[in-house]
């Protein structure tokens, strides 16, 4: 059993390292659902053992309703080919010792068509093979192609969905609707059984939370431009990153750079704050998920280790929860500002300017 940290002492998060792709048999599910691109790991009949977050989001289809499922013949049709399926059965016959083999195919789907680029990994154990897929170019769903070989929608996978209490969204993923009050709730028993754990607990939760977003806000940016969030202007990435929130009733957030060139931080606000609105009245900021969520975001975008505090939270009554992102290695000075700030803006973007200037 690993040794429990204490809540104080959390670690610091790490920038992602590149990805081995001969060791995605030592990954976890989870580490895998980190991953931009679609892993599925197959067992060597061609059953589905592992389908992760980007895969799943992007053929629309929940991995809880494909696992233990043939890759080939229940779930994605179209690849039961000479040119996939008889690739995949040459790679993994008895005897076989290549660990890897590529090359482009054409996944077809009833909401449209997806070329991508495959690479079949074998695990180290030889028990599995993995498919890491990159799409290259969506389009439009091929007429030429008959119905029956094209993936099957979620609907069709488990069609008692909707008489069974399961909420999709627009990209078939599983969605949950939480009002406010389990938010107070969650919040009233933290504070009933340990006062002190809120912060840290949130601001990890939050990190994770992001984490997963990005991968999320990845694969719609995909969809969309055919680029990465991180090839897209600043700005417009940014309103992706709004424009989730919003649609997801979180309120609206706003991304202010002007002060960045003479403070070195960026001041976010989010308006209508669900969560601090949920919590009621309160004498300090209590918006920690949040601020690991930006976290995580920032942390992608800039490709850069950042640190995010809430310097002032609408549940104080003090306008707009307002959050400043900065460089981690001037955390000590953040911290500094944002205490000797008692939620004044300009008070604590004069405090982080000074400390710029003051810096060798």
């Amino acid at each position: 059993m690993l040794p429990l940290l204490p809540l104080t002492e959390l670690p610091e998060p790490e920038l992602a390292a590149p990805v081995d792709l001969l060791a995605l048999g030592e990954r976890t599910d989870a580490e895998l659902d980190l991953l931009p691109y679609g892993i599925v790991g197959l067992s060597l009949d061609g059953t589905i053992e592992q389908y992760n977050l980007a895969e799943s989001r992007l053929a629309r289809l929940d991995r809880n309703q494909v696992l233990g499922r043939s890759f080939f013949h229940e779930v994605a049709p179209c690849t039961a080919t000479a040119q996939f399926e008889g690739c995949f059965r040459e790679f993994t016959r008895p005897g076989a010792t290549a660990r890897t083999v590529s090359f482009d195919y054409i996944f077809d789907f009833k909401f449209g068509a997806q070329q991508v680029s495959v690479e079949m990994v074998r695990a180290a154990n030889g028990r599995r093979v993995h498919l890491v897929i990159n799409r290259t170019r969506f389009l439009a769903p091929r007429p030429q192609v008959p119905l029956e070989i094209k993936a099957p929608l979620q609907l069709e996978l488990a069609p008692a969905e909707p008489r069974q209490g399961v909420l999709r969204d627009r990209a078939a993923r599983r969605a949950v609707y939480t009002p406010p009050l389990f938010f107070a709730s969650l919040m009233g028993t933290w504070e009933r059984m340990a006062p002190q754990a809120w912060g840290p607990f949130c601001g990890e939760w939050g990190l994770r939370w992001g984490r997963l977003a990005v991968v999320d806000l990845e694969m719609e940016t995909l969809e969309a431009h055919l680029k990465g969030l991180r090839e897209l202007p600043i700005q417009q990435a940014v309103e992706l990153i709004a424009g989730s929130l919003q649609r997801q009733g979180w309120g609206r957030l706003g991304v202010d750079f002007s002060a960045s060139r003479t403070t070195g931080a960026i001041v976010l606000t989010l308006e209508r704050n669900a969560l601090a609105e949920s919590v009621g009245a309160a004498a300090s900021p209590r918006c920690h998920l949040f601020s690991g969520y930006f976290r995580a975001l920032f942390n992608h975008l800039a490709q850069k280790l950042l640190v995010v505090r809430e310097l002032r939270c609408s549940a104080q009554g003090r306008g707009p929860c307002t959050f400043l992102v900065l460089s981690q290695a001037r955390k000590a000075e953040l911290e500094a500002a944002v205490t000797g700030a008692d939620g004044n803006l300009a008070r604590a973007l004069s405090a982080l300017e000074g400390a710029a200037r003051a810096r060798p």
